[in-house]
């Protein structure tokens, strides 16, 4: 007498059935991020940062859902961390620059690597404000300045290959009271942008520093809401004022 296959009964068929489907990849969302072996990953040596960066998926996916209507060839493109997310009256105090926000909380220039081809993909933009504030937090995962730069050229190159004729602004570290311990890195990084942009052409590196600390070299609290780390409508009020004087500058 023949033994039944334990997968013989109608259910058990049903149960296999939806296993191997879904372990086939049909029906699953395609992610936002790279892959690691991606060639756009591997040509950038980005695959240590692959497994951090999906995090923020979902989020860069909803952003880059809109570029096809959100550009205008007069448009600025602000790319980066939270401090131009949480800048919910960006259009007022930015005015008469009509701006485009692709930022997204806790953004680092790696992540920012991997995500930048996504968040400008079909945007239409004359300039990119390029702001990331937390590569440099204390943390074991904190980098060099040099790796910094070089994570650095991969976004100007994603944002150059949409409209090579953009004219990029690369944002200095905020001095915060909340990370200000960190300062002399900070710095370290901040002089690297400055000589990449110095070096780049059609690249503006925009100091912050001065602005930001009193006569005696510490940060102004008063700039700075609970947290210690992002601006309240005073700190927004002097960066818009020194971003707005940069653009009336350096635009074409």
């Amino acid at each position: 007498m023949k033994s039944k296959s334990k997968w013989s009964s109608p259910v058990a068929f049903a149960i296999l059935s939806i296993v191997t489907f879904t372990n086939s990849g049909f029906g699953q969302e395609k992610p936002a991020t790279e892959s690691v072996s991606s060639p756009f990953v591997l040509q950038n040596d980005l695959s240590k940062y692959v497994a951090d960066a999906t995090k923020w998926e979902k989020e860069v996916a909803k952003l880059s859902d809109s570029n096809s209507t959100d550009g205008a060839d007069d448009a600025i493109v602000c790319l980066g961390s939270s401090s131009f997310r949480l800048w919910e009256s960006i259009s007022v105090d930015m005015a008469p620059y009509k701006i485009v926000r692709r930022a997204y909380g806790g953004a680092k220039y790696c992540d920012l690597a991997i995500h930048s081809p996504k968040l400008v993909e079909g945007l239409r933009f004359r300039a990119a404000m390029i702001f990331v504030g937390n590569d440099i937090t204390g943390n074991a995962k904190d980098k060099e300045p040099e790796e910094i730069v070089r994570l650095a050229k991969i976004v100007m190159h994603s944002v150059r290959k949409q409209n090579a004729q953009a004219t990029l602004f690369l944002i200095a570290v905020t001095p915060t009271p909340s990370r200000f311990q960190h300062w002399s890195k900070i710095t370290l990084a901040n002089k690297a942008l400055a000589k990449l942009a110095s070096e780049t052409p059609n690249t503006i590196f925009v100091a912050t520093q001065d602005q930001y600390l009193d006569p005696k070299g510490e940060p102004r609290p008063e700039l700075f809401v609970k947290d210690m780390l992002h601006q309240n409508k005073d700190g927004y009020a002097i960066w818009s004022t020194i971003l707005k004087d940069s653009l009336g500058k350096n635009l074409r």
